[in-house]
């Protein structure tokens, strides 16, 4: 990477004047927080495939009579949950900041460029919090796995299969289970929508905890849509974010799903965040030739236990 300052240096000036510049007056732009993988259960796996096996019993019981007649089979399917090992590569020349009015940020004194102010602000406050923003708005939903190209750096979207992957996946397998609206959600009808999606849910999945998920502003445009319908009611809730006589649906925001249609929904406990190591290690720093490198690497992946308890609707 390059510490590109030609802006600054045509407004500023191609030298470091001391007028108590910091690090405060550095302003980054708003990133996404992770959100997606913070709704699923969480496991700690230290493996590339997390496999395990869905169970299916069919129906047993018949009338009697006295003839031994036996009925119902035991059927054992195998699923899996893919971890991909991810990493942030980056490089800079901290000498960069000199001539310019970012020289606070190199060092008079300090030899070791690793240990400028420079690779302290990248890693304090602009790298973690970028690679949380690629990860949910580029990879968490519409990510699809590719291999990596020898010597090439990759996308953020290439580097997991994201949950619309997987449910795309899971409705043409027939694993998952697709839930028709009759008519395409809008603003002026999404409340009566999701009810409808909620209503394909099977009742059983209303026993538990259990999730309907969609795009912050699809949430945001239900309750609305609750509001303008029902908002004089004597019981209407504002910002009640559990389904109507189904206290254990709960609706879920994701910005990972942002600009996009989809609905799905599974019990809580079926949604799995798996990562080798709980939370993120900081970045490995190396420094040669007045070069400092940053390095980090990580296993994660999403999924689902048993593909037969998603709900999904796709939208044409």
């Amino acid at each position: 990477m390059s510490i590109v300052k030609t802006d600054l240096v045509a407004a500023f000036g191609a030298y470091y004047i001391p007028e108590g510049q910091d690090m405060d007056r550095l302003k980054s732009a708003l990133r996404q927080t992770t959100v997606t993988p913070n709704t699923a259960k969480p496991i700690i796996y230290d493996g590339e495939t997390y496999r395990f096996s869905n169970v299916i019993f069919q129906e047993i019981v018949q009338q009697f009579q006295k003839k031994f007649t036996p009925k119902g089979d035991l059927t054992f399917k195998p699923n899996e949950i893919r971890l991909r090992n991810m990493k942030v590569d980056l490089s800079l020349f901290p000498d960069d900041v000199k001539a310019s009015w970012l020289g606070f940020l190199g060092s008079l004194t300090e030899q070791e460029r690793k240990n400028w102010p420079i690779v302290r602000y990248m890693i304090e406050k602009e790298v973690i919090p970028q690679l949380k923003s690629d990860l949910e708005t580029k990879a968490y939903f519409k990510g699809v796995y590719v291999a990596p190209t020898a010597g090439t750096a990759g996308s953020t979207s290439g580097t997991i299969d994201g949950i619309k992957k997987l449910l795309d996946d899971g409705l043409t397998a027939g694993t998952m289970k697709a839930v028709a609206l009759s008519e395409v959600p809008t603003n002026a009808n999404r409340f009566e929508m999701i009810e409808e999606f909620a209503d394909g849910i099977d009742e059983l999945l209303l026993q538990v905890p259990t999730s309907i998920y969609m795009s912050t502003k699809n949430l945001r445009s239900y309750l609305r849509d609750k509001r303008n319908t029902h908002g004089t009611d004597v019981n209407y809730e504002a910002g009640k974010i559990t389904v109507d006589f189904a206290d254990n649906l709960k609706l879920v925001g994701l910005p990972s799903m942002a600009g996009s249609e989809y609905m799905w929904a599974t019990p809580d406990d079926n949604y799995l965040y798996l990562r080798r190591v709980n939370g993120m290690s900081e970045p490995k720093v190396e420094e040669a030739l007045r070069e400092v490198f940053l390095m980090l690497d990580w296993w994660e992946g999403l999924g689902f236990g048993y593909n037969e308890l998603v709900y999904v609707y796709k939208p044409a």
